[in-house]
């Protein structure tokens, strides 16, 4: 048996299939993710896994890749630093830039220049060569990355420095990223060298300590194995979320629903995303703690609004939560573990919608602390106990919607067209509110919710993706663009013959990263039909006009080559007798005595109105009064929303 494994910064997840039995659990995570990992992989006795992992993620949050150097092109030496003139506050003169993870001090310049055209200007002699070698080693850099001036039309010096460094980790910038914009490849490719060290070390003890090789999730869809992530780690750092898209991604094909935003809320952050037309969204202009990243990942958008989201009073006496979390340790104040501060979790404790019990019932709750705790933070607010409590769920709802606003107006959608995909250990207990806010009717809760991120990553293709940086006119590009694909598919097939996999089964995507002439920035366009066309129906639709006469200009040719894996669906329930109890829970309305459902028990074709909950081993789904629950062929839970 296979497994998927989501660490997230709260709980680590496991799904799996046993014949046509669903196997899960859910374990605290640890603070070094590995423990965490080999606890539910023997528990399991699984055979091997597909593995998605926060480590890149907080290796550069936290600081705590390899030392590493910069080698350029001389004279852009304070790239890093200089950046881009944008800068989360317009007007505000005095914010503060996060360090670079490479210091002034380790950025070294080397005399060559290759220009834009890829004709060698000033070549890499032996000598210049030796001198930076020496200067990187003198400077103690665990790792090093190169980024040279229009390396990815030229990439020969570069290759001759990355073999100059013998004993050192390092990340060359046409393998990482061979796209124009030098501030974002270089960008790209130093956070590659400064997580690869930290990366290689995880996963290698990871193999061999389950003596077996396993895949990984990447954070640009799809899975690769280990050993082939180890040389390229950037493409790990969605890694976790991007295994809910790829699920999300799969359910709507089959459920016949091809525009969803999809609602991940666990105990530390809630992402949000779009699937449309049955597909994920891609944007190559992701940014990890104010530095880009550039390579094509899924377009997720993150707030820390979590289930250990912990509450605080701002200077105005505001109440606030989040972004700040309890974690797994010491974890919200009723998991009993010294926990202080109120968090999401204490707040739907004590309102009713969440249990005493979670984790499958392996964790119980402390109602009589989280009340008391809560009832401190309602003394310094000035308001009653119960206005607390709708309080926080007011709050993390409403910093959620404004994140799901901007994923959607970021592609001019109206979430009148949406559904909202609920899913996370927490989501379905905030989606029907969240819909009312966004204007969305229906709700969905896929199978397996709380731990559905492990599920597609335990889903997903083998996946390899390039992409090469033209800059032509798109009416004199069709030989350039015909001989990059031929190029791409001879690599992956190299790739993926490597990780074992049939090249013959891959399904190829080939695309096209177009603009008009004098734009600064491009739309991704499929390589099929009249592509000319189809660019300026997406510019329309995106920014409201597209000047029909205006010159395309092509940007950059990509592929992507995907070989699927089995898809295993849980069995719907046809027969059985719900099973229900009964408890107190406080809406906007007031307190109601609301049906408490075990979801194992609702058949396909079940039909009840709210108030209701519907309880399962690793997520709770909260039906609001006027909105109505329906079970779906799929075994689905289908919530219209109501007013």
């Amino acid at each position: 048996m296979d497994i998927g494994v989501d660490v997230g910064g709260t709980f680590t997840d496991f799904v799996g299939f046993r014949g046509r039995d669903v196997v899960t659990t859910k374990l605290l995570s640890t603070p070094n993710p590995a423990r965490a990992v080999l606890r539910g992989f023997r528990d399991l006795h699984a055979d091997g896994m597909v593995h998605g992992t926060t480590i890149a993620t907080n290796a550069i949050l936290e600081r705590r890749g390899a030392s590493t150097a910069l080698i350029t092109t001389a004279g852009f030496e304070d790239l890093l630093a200089i950046g881009r003139q944008d800068r989360p506050k317009l007007y505000d003169l005095h914010v503060p830039k996060p360090a670079p993870p490479v210091p002034r001090d380790r950025c070294f310049g080397v005399r060559e220049r290759v220009d834009a055209h890829g004709r060698v200007l000033a070549d890499l002699t032996e000598a210049e060569l030796r001198r930076v070698a020496r200067a990187v080693k003198r400077s103690g850099a665990e790792s090093v990355a190169v980024s040279l001036l229009f390396s990815f039309l030229r990439p020969e010096h570069e290759r001759r420095l990355g073999a100059a460094l013998p004993g050192i980790s390092v990340s060359l910038s046409h393998q990482v990223l061979a796209e124009f914009r030098e501030y974002e490849r270089s960008s790209t490719t130093v956070l590659d060298a400064y997580i690869k060290p930290l990366v290689g070390r995880y996963l290698q003890n990871l193999r061999d300590r389950v003596r077996r090789e396993f895949l990984v999730m990447k954070s640009t869809g799809g899975v690769a194995s280990a050993e082939l992530v180890q040389g390229r780690p950037i493409e790990l750092v969605l890694s976790g979320p991007a295994g809910g898209l790829s699920a999300a991604a799969a359910l709507a094909r089959r459920m016949r629903a091809p525009h969803l935003v999809t609602f991940d809320m666990g105990g530390t952050s809630a992402d949000f995303s779009v699937v449309t037309d049955g597909e994920p969204n891609w944007t190559n202009e992701a940014v990890i703690d104010r530095f880009p990243m550039a390579i094509p990942v899924i377009d997720i958008e993150s707030v820390g609004a979590g289930g250990g989201s912990l509450t605080w009073i701002d200077a105005g006496g505001a109440l606030r939560v989040g972004p700040a979390s309890a974690g797994a340790s010491p974890g919200p104040i009723a998991y009993g573990n010294g926990g202080r501060v109120p968090t999401v979790t204490d707040a739907d404790l004590v309102g009713g919608m969440l249990g005493t019990h979670i984790l499958g019932g392996r964790l119980a709750l402390r109602p009589r602390l989280a009340r008391s705790g809560l009832a401190k933070l309602a003394r310094r607010l000035g308001v009653a106990l119960d206005e607390t409590v709708l309080g926080i769920q007011r709050v993390v709802e409403a910093s959620m919607a404004k994140s799901m606003r901007l994923i959607l107006s970021k592609r001019g959608a109206d979430p009148a067209e949406f559904r909202l995909l609920a899913f996370g250990g927490a989501g379905a207990m905030h989606a029907c509110a969240l819909a009312r806010e966004m204007g969305i009717s229906r709700v969905i809760v896929p199978f397996l919710p709380g731990v559905f991120s492990a599920y597609g990553i335990l889903v997903s293709d083998v996946r390899v993706a390039y992409g090469q940086s033209v800059l032509r006119p798109l009416g004199r590009a069709r030989a350039r663009i015909r001989g990059i694909l031929d190029g791409f598919r001879e690599r992956a097939a190299r790739d993926l013959g490597a990780q074992g996999v049939d090249p013959r089964r891959a399904l190829f995507t080939a695309s096209l990263d177009l603009r008009y002439r004098g734009q600064s920035y491009d739309i991704n366009v499929p390589l099929h039909g009249d592509v000319a066309r189809r660019f300026r129906n997406l510019h329309r639709a995106r920014y409201g006009y597209a000047p029909p006469g205006g010159p395309i200009e092509l940007v950059t040719v990509r592929l992507a080559a995907r070989v699927p894996r089995p898809v295993h669906i849980p069995a719907p329930i046809r027969r059985a007798t719900p099973r229900r109890s009964a408890r107190r829970v406080l809406f906007e309305e007031g307190w109601f005595e609301t049906p408490v459902l075990d979801r194992e028990s609702l058949p396909v074709g079940f039909h009840l109105e709210g108030p209701l909950i519907v309880e399962e081993a690793y997520a709770t789904t909260v039906v609001p009064p006027g909105a109505a629950l329906e079970v779906s062929p799929l075994g689905l839970i289908d919530i219209a929303v109501g007013p």
